[in-house]
């Protein structure tokens, strides 16, 4: 018997991806900020660029909490807030991405020094996989919702 994928597993797979790079971004920030602690006692002065990396995290993270309610949901209820909460976490990735194609606007030659993972800046494998996986889970529930609606239903006699 196969078993089939199911959406709030793979919700909740996610989310808990999304938790780890949490922490992650957490380590990192902390890192950063000792490093610039440093930096700044020798006398030079750091400035980063585009959103934190926690704020990006703390927000898609959100998101998926709100997509993993949805899922347990019945009905019409159930896509409408998961689509909702995946759309808020694609719509920040977007967001985030911007960052990168203004940079380039304002300052084209020295694009090169800023690090960047498929457009994001300061993203890591973990944020291209969750990000893939939100565009997947998306997919998901419009399959699901255009099934739902083409399903026979019992006639009422």
């Amino acid at each position: 018997m196969r078993r089939r994928l199911s959406i709030k597993n793979f919700t909740l797979a996610v989310l808990f991806i999304a938790s780890l790079n949490l922490v992650w971004q957490f380590y990192r920030m902390h890192q950063d900020s000792v490093e610039r602690q440093e930096m700044a006692t020798r006398g030079v002065i750091m400035d980063k660029f585009g959103p934190s990396s926690d704020e990006i995290a703390r927000f898609v993270e959100l998101s998926l909490i709100v997509a993993l309610i949805g899922s347990g949901l019945k009905g019409l209820k159930s896509n409408l807030v998961s689509l909702i909460g995946l759309s808020g976490a694609a719509a920040f990735y977007i967001y985030w991405s911007r960052d990168y194609f203004w940079l380039a606007e304002i300052s084209a030659p020295e694009l090169k020094y800023f690090p960047h993972l498929a457009y994001l800046i300061g993203a890591n494998y973990l944020d291209l996989f969750i990000a893939t996986s939100i565009v997947f889970l998306i997919l998901l529930h419009l399959r699901q919702a255009v099934l739902s609606v083409f399903r026979p239903t019992k006639p009422s006699c």
